[in-house]
């Protein structure tokens, strides 16, 4: 393995554990049913600003600048086989999708909990 691939692949365990770490504990204030699903009529945190979106926001800007010195070292000449090159391509691909993937997840709590928490108002 390459000395790019193997730092990137270090850096994006260490930063994703990080960022795991401080959203999993918001996990304590979400209030459960007794099937374990979520009861969005007792938990508002789906509804308010929390430090989930701030490690989004965190992890997208990251990624803007990773994508930015990809860009950077790709103009200067740079090819595949520069371990610079192989740590941007990797911390792009890897932060990339993880932010998307907590973006949707995000969405879709709320989403969901707005259809559970206020269908029985609309009806």
């Amino acid at each position: 393995m390459a000395l790019g691939w193997l730092i990137s692949s270090v850096v994006a365990a260490v930063l994703g554990t990080v960022f795991v770490i401080i959203i999993a504990t918001m996990n304590k204030k979400v209030v459960r049913n007794k099937l374990g699903n979520i009861d969005f009529k007792k938990s508002d945190i789906y509804f308010q600003w929390t430090r989930w979106d701030y490690v989004i926001i965190i992890a997208a800007a990251y990624t803007f600048l990773y994508i930015t010195g990809l860009f950077v070292f790709l103009l200067r000449g740079d090819n595949i086989d520069s371990p610079w090159i192989q740590f941007f391509i990797h911390q792009t691909f890897v932060f990339s999708l993880i932010t998307f993937t907590w973006f949707v997840t995000r969405i879709a709590y709320v989403f969901k909990g707005i259809k559970e928490r206020w269908s029985d108002e609309f009806e």
